[in-house]
């Protein structure tokens, strides 16, 4: 389902809050989009696509720089594999949540050398921060944030992985947003979008920061990956990698034409002007461009790629990100005091352990940690929003959950999404 609000394409269907957040962001850009997963965001909501002309909004971006997926391919069958040896490994060698880092995890890796970080100022700070990073790597965080095992449908193998760049982005985007809006860098970021032009030093110091993030969330990744497989006894054939919380320089027609519904290709490439599109919770999807989508710990996920045609030039070539929540994390596990193993349940929430349970055991789907705050209960269902973009997107591969690896419920993160 795709309906046309104000002339900006919304796939899906959305509560009024959204679809407010989403017209509040258009009030202020050339022109945008939300997908069919979208729901209520900081500011901007999750699923939303904003263009603008040679600008860029940090608030936009989010908290969570350069948060995406990467699936990759194994040279395993599944009938050869251990999961629960690998499930277990996982467990032991990848590091969720904050305050650690991996065993085996790189003390130097070329993102350290960027020469982006020459963007933090003072020198002080990108030494903080660049330390901070370093430990971080390659720890996967919490929240909806993952390591899962899937087969496809050849029963070949596959590794997934959600996170972006941990602690490092979000006190990048803290700081950005407060000095947008003159405030000092290291308070809590107010709720409010400010617009930087990129030609002012603090809209360029803030690209580069941004870029930054994006190539240590990619780093991150790859590392995660490369060092399951290995976990597995495996080789790695296939890669599908995407960020969904970035901002990217693309050419697209003239935001009056799409619009208007002018969707006559020859006079919208005549057209092409250069934008600054931002996806929060959503995913490139240009003629061609394959991607890893996720769905909830109990539900396939998809290798997708993206088709032309006047709809996708009409969402910006963008899709969804994942399958969408619909219960927040309080009404779906309840309100909670304390931290660690002082955590206790004050009030209970709508989903039971039981409930999870028993959707993942029909499944046959095996979880090592996870909150009830997870459940497939509080998503969508991925088919639901895959099929609001049918004509956006091709399906090139599903892929079964076999296992799935998350922070646990006493873990707290305040980097997650």
């Amino acid at each position: 389902m795709i309906q046309k609000i104000q002339g900006y394409p919304v796939y899906g269907l959305h509560d009024d809050q959204t679809i407010h957040q989403f017209l509040d962001v258009m009030s202020r850009a050339d022109y945008g989009a939300l997908m069919a997963d979208g729901h209520l965001g900081y500011v901007m909501p999750i699923g939303g696509v904003a263009a603008y002309r040679n600008k860029v909004s940090p608030v936009g971006v989010g908290f969570d720089i350069g948060c995406g997926n990467l699936a990759v391919r194994l040279d395993m069958h599944k009938k050869d594999l251990n999961l629960d040896l690998l499930l277990n490994r996982i467990e032991k060698y990848i590091s969720f949540g904050i305050g650690q880092t991996n065993p085996d995890s790189p003390r130097y890796h070329p993102v350290f050398d960027h020469d982006d970080w020459e963007a933090y100022d003072p020198p002080s700070l990108m030494a903080d921060l660049k330390k901070l990073a370093r430990d971080q790597l390659g720890t996967v965080g919490a929240g909806n944030h993952y390591v899962d095992v899937f087969s496809d449908e050849e029963n070949r193998v596959w590794i997934g992985v959600h996170f972006g760049s941990r602690g490092l982005g979000h006190k990048t985007a803290t700081g950005f947003i407060n000095l947008s809006q003159n405030r000092p860098w290291n308070i809590r970021a107010a709720e409010k979008e400010v617009l930087l032009d990129l030609d002012s030093d603090l809209g360029e110091r803030y690209y580069r920061a941004m870029r930054l993030c994006g190539a240590y969330a990619w780093a991150g990744r790859e590392w995660v990956c490369d060092y399951v497989a290995g976990l597995a006894g495996a080789e790695i054939t296939e890669r599908v990698h995407n960020h969904h919380n970035y901002a990217w320089k693309e050419k697209h027609a003239d935001a009056a034409l799409l619009r208007h519904a002018d969707n006559d290709p020859a006079n919208q490439q005549k057209n092409l002007k250069e934008y600054i599109v931002i996806r929060k919770g959503a995913t490139p999807a240009f003629p061609g461009q394959m991607s890893f989508v996720g769905g909830s710990m109990g539900d396939p996920s998809v290798i997708l790629e993206g088709v032309d045609g006047p709809e996708s030039r009409a969402a910006l070539y963008s899709t969804i990100h994942g399958a969408g929540r619909v219960m927040s994390r309080t009404r779906a596990a309840g309100k909670y005091r304390g931290r660690g193993k002082k955590r206790k349940q004050v009030r209970e929430g709508e989903v039971t352990p039981k409930m999870m349970k028993e959707w993942l055991d029909k499944k046959g789907v095996k979880l090592r940690g996870g909150g009830l705050d997870e459940s497939p209960h509080v998503y969508r269902r991925l088919t639901d929003v895959l099929n609001a973009h049918q004509n956006t997107i091709k399906i090139r591969h599903w892929l079964q959950p076999l296992g799935v690896v998350m922070a646990g419920p006493d873990i707290y993160d305040p980097f997650r999404d």
